[in-house]
């Protein structure tokens, strides 16, 4: 398909249908607060504003599209997901009193698989990307004479997820900047059309992950693309490509799409986290990593990020948090060596406590290629409590004879 031959879907949806999906959603869906974020402002230089749809019903937004599209349909549905909009579906299914059956890729995060079931969700995994998932799920609507919810390329879908706007507007209307995630580009389409038709002055910035950027490369080459792989952390923007729908609503109504790095996105959800006490997921920190990084230079402007989502597994944030406490120097592991017989071990923690360092995890090895006979390898991870003089560690370990074979996290 050529740029000429390419269906233009961007006058399909109204502004009455994003506020016919709003009237819709009164009372099943939460109105997420908007809060100002005293700590990404002081980062950016900017005034920022969180869009908290990570408090939304579900866990994320996807469920104000998914209740929008089966509250027109009325039938039992067949969906595909890496996770939320999973659980928006089965969630709007069964407040309306309907069967959903829900495939997942097989790398889908547990929590999310849980809680799709928790919402009353049948799952069936398979496939190793959301592309597989969703031949399956279409395959299995026919079979069964369901309707086949797509997660972003349906005018309702995007219409509900549009409502976003419609609450932004009723509350902030002069903002610099509105920063949304974007994966297949549902929820940037709705929300951008309303905004846009409404008369919104500012500029409308999508952020991708830099490993599953389809849309962005979709609009450098002007046609909707399938990227041949993708790999981040952020599987909720996971997407090989748009649909025609969501790259022509893009095209036209999206000022500019902005990609970020996985590190990236693990730095804004550890600040979010500590400085905001806000959970993201991390396709819902990509709006933030855009500013906190200066992909999108905010300094002096008012600007709000929306929080998509916060259903983050726990492991991935708990690898987050401890590589982010490591890289900011707050925490550091160390591997030494020292000699196998009692006391040398507590001599070596006596000495930690000496230097105001806390031990916070620690493994013993015997045996290994860099071991020899009568000595032990001790790894230990490290917190610090205000010591600033770290450098004298590499030369008391030497006086006692321990041997320092690795330090990650602090420049000695």
């Amino acid at each position: 398909m050529t740029k000429e031959t390419l269906p233009d879907y961007s006058e399909e949806i109204s502004c009455r249908d994003v506020e016919e999906a709003h009237d819709i959603l009164k009372g099943v869906i939460k109105d997420t607060p908007i809060e100002k974020s005293r700590s990404i402002s002081e980062i950016t230089g900017g005034e920022v504003f969180l869009k908290l749809e990570n408090l939304q019903r579900g866990g994320s937004f996807k469920i104000r599209g998914a209740y929008n599209l089966l509250y027109h349909t009325r039938k039992d549905v067949v969906a595909a997901s890496a996770g939320n909009h999973s659980q928006g579906v089965a969630l709007a299914s069964s407040l309306l009193g309907l069967k959903s059956l829900i495939v997942m890729p097989e790398f889908a995060p547990p929590i999310k698989v849980a809680a799709t079931k928790g919402y009353g969700g049948e799952v069936l995994l398979y496939g190793k990307t959301f592309d597989e998932s969703t031949e399956k799920a279409r395959e299995i609507a026919i079979e069964k004479g369901r309707i086949f919810a797509h997660a972003f390329d349906n005018p309702y879908v995007i219409a509900g997820q549009g409502t976003i706007g419609l609450e932004i507007l009723e509350k902030l209307d002069d903002l610099d900047y509105v920063i949304i995630p974007v994966g297949g580009g549902g929820l940037i389409s709705g929300i951008s059309l309303y905004l846009k038709r409404k008369g919104f002055k500012g500029k409308i910035i999508g952020v991708e992950s830099e490993k599953a950027a389809s849309m962005k490369e979709s609009l450098n080459k002007g046609v909707p693309v399938k990227l041949e792989s993708i790999s981040t952390i952020a599987d909720g923007i996971a997407i090989k490509s748009p649909s025609i729908r969501t790259y022509s609503l893009v095209k036209k109504y999206v000022d500019e799409v902005v990609t970020v790095t996985d590190d990236e996105i693990s730095s804004a959800m550890f600040v979010l986290l500590e400085r905001g006490k806000v959970v993201a997921e991390p396709a819902g920190a990509v709006s933030v990593a855009a500013i906190t990084t200066g992909k999108v230079d905010v300094k002096g402007k008012r600007v709000l990020s929306l929080i998509s989502g916060g259903n983050v597994d726990m492991t991935l944030l708990t690898q987050i948090i401890e590589n982010n406490l490591i890289d900011l120097g707050r925490e550091f592991t160390m591997t030494i060596l020292m000699d196998n017989r009692p006391g040398e071990l507590k001599k070596a923690l006596d000495l930690f406590s000496s230097m105001k360092l806390n031990v916070e995890e620690l493994n013993s090895e015997l045996f290994g290629a860099d071991i020899c006979v009568g000595k032990q390898k001790i790894s230990l991870r490290l917190k610090i409590y205000g010591n600033e003089d770290l450098i004298k560690i590499r030369k008391t370990f030497d006086l006692y004879g321990f041997k320092i074979l690795d330090i990650k996290g602090v420049n000695f």
